[in-house]
């Protein structure tokens, strides 16, 4: 047991690295929800007063999920494409979510302030050891 509990210690960043994947997956999947079915979300923005501004931030989404997304997965320019995400989750939760509250049934709300919350974690702190950002950080040649 005692082995077991300093291999979790000695490779603590690896369950950060999982759900750096797992969360990067998950961008990539709902971008491609929102790419099958672009009209339901520029009425989910209910910008019917400017359809050209809906249309190209509907455009915007689908893009930094899918790329930012998969960016994320692989730990490539972790930084960037976390940073990509977050006007796009800050939207979410302040003008999509909100008005669902947090506590009512079928809310998104806790999942989407969950998701902006790992995106500010991964903006700030990077990947780690799991990443092709470490990879090429370390096998710089000098």
């Amino acid at each position: 047991m005692e082995r077991w509990h300093d291999w979790l210690e000695n490779h603590r960043d690896w369950w950060i690295d999982l759900v750096r994947m797992y969360l990067g997956g998950v961008l990539v999947y709902k971008g491609l929800q929102f790419l099958a079915d672009t009209d339901s979300l520029i009425r989910l923005m209910e910008l019917n007063n400017a359809p050209y501004a809906s249309t190209l931030l509907a455009h915007y989404i689908v893009i930094a999920h899918i790329c930012g997304g998969v960016l994320l997965l692989l730990g490539l320019l972790t930084r960037f494409s976390a940073m990509l995400q977050l006007p796009v989750l800050v939207g979410a939760v302040l003008f999509i979510h909100a008005r669902e509250g947090f506590v009512s049934p079928g809310s998104n709300l806790p999942y989407a302030s969950m998701i902006l919350l790992l995106l500010l974690h991964f903006s700030l702190y990077g990947s780690g050891r799991i990443s092709a950002d470490f990879y090429i950080e370390t096998h710089k040649s000098v």
